[in-house]
């Protein structure tokens, strides 16, 4: 049997992956966690997984944890150090939070990477990544440090692991449709009139690839695993606008419901925390990013699920399967 090794495992895009493998015929999993102990990696060994200890901080961890790996699939959390983080986080002179971020991400990233490429079984190396926007931008954004370090990531496999790249293919997960719940300030909120409103700093008319994160993932993952390395996929459900995206929500919940583009300053103050790390701005910069410029930046070398024949769940049918009732 093939092996496919799981980043991530227990987290949304992992636990998809490992959903979709579970059902494939000829593969075993193995997840990597820090602590096998947790009850979380105790009900994955439950289904059949073998769990793992390795530390995305230790590169010699992952080489263990990558043997005999014939797939391996790479994410890391940009915003860990802020939501959950293991100790306190510890600035450069002159470093912001959202600095500091990326050069963690980008150095677990690089870990992933390097372990990965001394494992002489490997065929395909999948990595959750984002786009470039200082470079498809150009320029203009320079502060998306929760894209550009996932973009950094991918820059560094094609330039300083060429044969690790010849095994490599990209995918871009695209909005999560879940991230009302976790995220409050993207939604929809109740007026005083009784419709709704979402205000972001995303240009309204722009569509956005939108994704049903812990169901689709993994089957993204597994079509380019069976296919070719070499691409890059937008993993979506449905390009969608926030205009349109409203309309469909109040039109299925039987509400008023509307988009309002608001100004990059105005929407870092709905983003929750001490405005001093600039992750508000950091935030609201990322929705203006694409919305000017598209989640993926226009890069031509970007496919589509449909390209590899992926069945994904469209934003229609995600939101008439949600509860609402938090917000209603």
């Amino acid at each position: 049997m093939k092996l496919i090794v799981i980043i991530g495992i227990t987290g949304n895009q992992g636990a998809s992956v490992a959903d979709v493998f579970l059902q494939e015929p000829g593969w075993r999993i193995r997840g990597v966690t820090r602590n096998t102990a947790k009850e979380s990696s105790r009900r994955l060994e439950e289904k059949g997984i073998e769990m793992v200890a390795a530390d995305l901080d230790d590169p010699s961890s992952l080489i263990v944890a990558f043997r005999d790996a014939h797939a391996v699939f790479g994410v890391t959390d940009f915003w860990q150090p802020i939501f959950t983080p293991e100790g306190p986080v510890n600035l450069s002179t002159g470093q912001s939070l959202g600095q500091h971020c990326f050069e963690l991400e980008l150095q677990r990233g690089k870990n992933i990477a390097d372990a990965a490429n001394k494992i002489s079984t490997l065929e395909r190396f999948i990595y959750s990544a984002t786009s470039n926007p200082k470079k498809w931008s150009k320029g203009k954004c320079q502060s998306v440090y929760h894209f550009g370090s996932k973009a950094a990531v991918v820059e560094y496999v094609q330039e300083k692991l060429p044969a690790l790249a010849k095994k490599t293919s990209i995918v871009q997960i695209g909005l999560y449709a879940t991230n009302w719940k976790f995220v409050p300030f993207t939604a929809p909120r109740k007026q005083p009139d009784g419709t709704y409103l979402v205000t972001l700093s995303a240009d309204g008319n722009t569509p956005l690839p939108m994704i049903h994160t812990r169901k689709d993932t993994g089957y993204l993952v597994r079509a380019l695993i069976m296919a070719p390395p070499g691409k890059n996929l937008l993993g979506f459900g449905s390009l969608m606008s926030w205009n349109d995206y409203m309309k469909l929500w109040g039109k299925i919940l039987g509400v008023g419901a509307r988009y309002k583009q608001i100004s990059v300053n105005d929407a870092a103050k709905l983003v929750p925390g001490d405005p001093k790390t600039n992750m508000g701005l950091e935030v609201a910069e990322g929705f203006a990013y694409m919305g000017e410029f598209g989640y993926d930046g226009g890069d031509p070398s970007v496919i589509h699920p449909k390209d590899l024949g992926v069945d994904m769940t469209s934003i229609e049918d995600y939101i008439r399967s949600e509860n609402w009732s938090s917000i209603l």
